[in-house]
């Protein structure tokens, strides 16, 4: 199973718990199903978001 958000409406995500942070940056490796990551380059786009 994949944890990316792929096939979902990003309206799924409202209301989750979350965490933004930038590529590079070191993360707890604690694991929250419901949690939405978003994470970002550099310049501040997203590259990539995902659930745990």
């Amino acid at each position: 199973m994949s944890n990316e958000v792929n096939d979902n409406p990003i309206s799924t995500l409202i209301g989750k718990p979350s965490r933004v942070y930038t590529m590079g940056d070191m993360l707890t490796e604690d694991f929250i199903p419901d949690r939405v990551n978003i994470e970002l380059s550099e310049s501040g786009e997203i590259v990539r978001i995902w659930i745990g």
